[in-house]
């Protein structure tokens, strides 16, 4: 009976998915950009979930590992000529590589230090994109290429919405295996208590590192897809502190003990300030300088979960 309700709940999101585009796209002819920005904002919201709900630690970097992924994507491609199908890759590679450098060291330190070491690695990676020659500086990276299979050049936003909502639906989909899973079980046993996990034979930094640079890879694998499947431009001000912050604020209001509390969470801000805006569209009511707002409202919303339901929307008991 579990099994029929997670396979018709599955069912059922695919779906609506899939219907999406076919929806907004031809019957109500609106953008497919805003649902396109919240697939990534998902796998981001969920890659940080598997940091923050299993291991409890909290990485105000998060956003500097998404840029390495885009730039190392884009650089490859544009710089050396390397087809796109490897480029993604190798992105995401090189994010579990600088994972793995950065948490090396960071991890052995706890609470907010752990938090202030991640957000000076935030701050000093895009100060590099900004800087660098080979990443274009502060105007960044443009005329990207489109995703090719043989001779079917993917470049329209319908194959780029099914493109990161695959992947999405993908890492949503092991992502929550994985909470399931004895190594997802173990990460809970140290979120809850590193000393006692470790008394039972944990080894307790070995599992953190493992889920930094897992999740790092997710992040930096994101970010090579939305170098190519975006606006074909990547500039420094989208890897910014801000965009950590505001991916924590997603998992903290979706759930950060479930990856479908996480994708609710990015859905819900993604999609509130063109919500605003088509709700004043259709009154007739100036509510875009809401959107402008929009960090001071998300802020307010972070507090108000954070005081009346601190596991979010979805929460799941730690075990």
């Amino acid at each position: 009976m579990k099994r029929k309700s997670f396979l018709i709940k599955w069912i059922l999101f695919i779906t609506i998915i899939i219907v999406i585009p076919l929806t907004f796209k031809y019957l109500f002819f609106l953008s497919l950009e805003p649902f396109l920005q919240t697939g990534f904002l998902v796998m981001l919201s969920v890659s940080l979930a598997l940091l923050m709900g299993l291991a409890g630690q909290i990485s105000l970097g998060h956003a500097g590992f998404f840029g390495i992924g885009a730039y190392t994507s884009a650089i490859l491609s544009i710089k050396y000529n390397m087809p796109v199908l490897l480029t993604i890759p190798l992105g995401a590679m090189m994010g579990m590589i600088a994972g793995f450098l950065v948490g090396y060291p960071v991890l052995r330190l706890k609470t907010h230090y752990l938090s202030l070491a991640t957000l000076g690695v935030g701050i000093a990676l895009k100060e590099f994109f900004k800087s660098a020659e080979i990443t274009g500086g502060e105007i960044g990276l443009y005329n990207l290429p489109d995703i090719t299979i043989g001779n079917l050049k993917l470049s329209s936003s319908l194959s780029h919405y099914y493109i990161v909502w695959g992947f999405a639906i993908v890492i949503i989909f092991l992502g929550d295996r994985l909470f399931n899973s004895s190594t997802g079980k173990r990460l809970l046993a140290i979120h809850s208590d590193a000393q006692s996990a470790e008394a039972i034979g944990i080894n307790v930094f070995q599992n953190k590192i493992y889920i930094f640079v897992l999740s790092s890879g997710i992040a930096a694998f994101t970010g090579a897809l939305f170098a190519h499947c975006s606006c074909g431009a990547i500039v420094p001000e989208e890897f910014g502190v801000m965009l950590s912050i505001k991916i924590i604020i997603m998992v903290v209001i979706g759930g950060m003990y479930s990856v479908y509390g996480a994708a609710i969470g990015a859905a819900i801000i993604s999609l509130l300030p063109e919500i605003i805006r088509r709700i004043g569209s259709f009154t007739g009511v100036d509510l875009a300088r809401l959107t402008y707002i929009q960090d001071i409202i998300f802020g307010i919303i972070l507090i108000i979960f954070i005081i009346y339901t601190p596991r979010g929307i979805i929460s799941r008991k730690e075990e």
